[in-house]
């Protein structure tokens, strides 16, 4: 809770500054608001439909500090503090009710809970970061995906499973032109679960290649969990690309295993981006079932850091599958929504 007080200390500080000031050389403070107004079947009280307001579609809201300083002798030291917050009240996000997989508890949301590292870049030979992170799964299954992995659970197949952020991390990447690669590990430091995870990529002309495998323990080493993916986007022509992935899961102790797949296809064109995606994640040996999901995503660019957009969406719900916080009643669920994005 101390924490906390003192982040909104801090960040209320960071408001009353003038928007693109600099605290002092090398270091911005940005940020991206993203509210939606959407409205869904099966999702109010007794699987009555609901209409609410919510954080960004794909990207959440967001208040940062970003900075660097060059050591000399290719040797570079950066950081990054970035907060997630609720636009529709303000509140702190990044919740994390009890620890497990690799965070600590934080039932009342992080003062930087999106992200909060220092490191030491040496160019291309490598880079070193410590600290509350991405984990390997959620980065690199981005490039896989269009908008990579959507900020709302109703429109996201993956970050269920392979989780978006772990703290006490440490990672080291390498990027050697059209080949990159990443190891981590997370420190558990006892009690909330360690994990490692090593990935790769490959990028050139028109087609981007990724895959990742990760472990992680839950706490106290009750549970570990194995995940494994890959996948790829395509360039068919100018503004037009295709994305398609896949990732397994298997638990240890209890047996659960899933098999998810997504894929996509947008296309640009002047200030419009469209894009239609669909996946689905099967079940089996625990609660055994499926989740299907589709949407259509339409974007707006009215300048270079404001857009509108829309999005409808399909979640269906069979067999034994584990009802997700977003439905109330099984079956079929249909939304739709506004949304309002600008950066600064």
């Amino acid at each position: 809770m101390r924490l906390s007080m003192l982040g909104r200390a801090l960040i209320a500080g960071l408001c009353s500054l003038p928007l693109g000031t600099r605290a002092e050389p090398g270091v911005t403070i940005y940020g991206l608001l993203d509210t939606t107004l959407r409205y869904a079947t099966h999702a109010g009280a007794g699987g009555r439909p609901l209409t609410g307001m919510n954080d960004g579609a794909f990207t959440g809201s967001r208040l940062g500090l970003r900075g660097s300083e060059d050591l000399g002798g290719g040797l570079t030291t950066f950081f990054s503090l970035e907060q997630g917050l609720d636009p529709s009240s303000g509140a702190l996000m990044q919740v994390t009710s009890s620890a497990n997989y690799g965070q600590a508890a934080a039932p009342a949301g992080r003062a930087f809970g999106r992200e909060a590292l220092v490191g030491l870049s040496a160019g291309a030979i490598a880079t070193l970061t410590l600290g509350r992170q991405y984990t390997l799964a959620n980065a690199y299954s981005s490039r896989f995906q269009p908008n990579a992995n959507p900020n709302q659970e109703v429109l996201a197949l993956l970050v269920g499973h392979q989780l978006v952020r772990q703290d006490n991390m440490v990672k080291v990447a390498v990027d050697a032109g059209a080949f990159s690669a990443s190891i981590s590990s997370t420190q558990g430091e006892g009690t909330n679960g360690a994990s490692w995870a090593v990935a790769g990529a490959y990028k050139a002309d028109a087609l981007d290649l990724a895959a990742y495998a990760a472990v992680t323990d839950s706490a106290g080493r009750a549970e570990t969990r194995r995940i494994q993916g890959f996948g790829a986007a395509v360039e068919l022509m100018q503004g037009l690309k295709a994305y398609l992935g896949a990732m397994r899961r298997r638990d240890r102790v209890s047996g659960q295993a899933n098999d998810v797949w997504v894929a996509a296809v947008s296309y640009a064109v002047g200030s419009f981006v469209y894009t239609l995606s669909g996946g689905e994640d099967r079940q089996r040996r625990v609660t055994q079932g499926r989740r299907q999901l589709g949407w259509l995503h339409v974007d707006h660019l009215l300048s270079k850091r404001t857009d509108v957009y829309a999005v409808i969406d399909a979640n269906r719900i069979t067999g034994a599958y584990p009802l997700p916080s977003f439905m109330t009643r099984r079956g079929l669920q249909r939304g739709a929504q506004l949304g309002v994005r600008h950066r600064f």
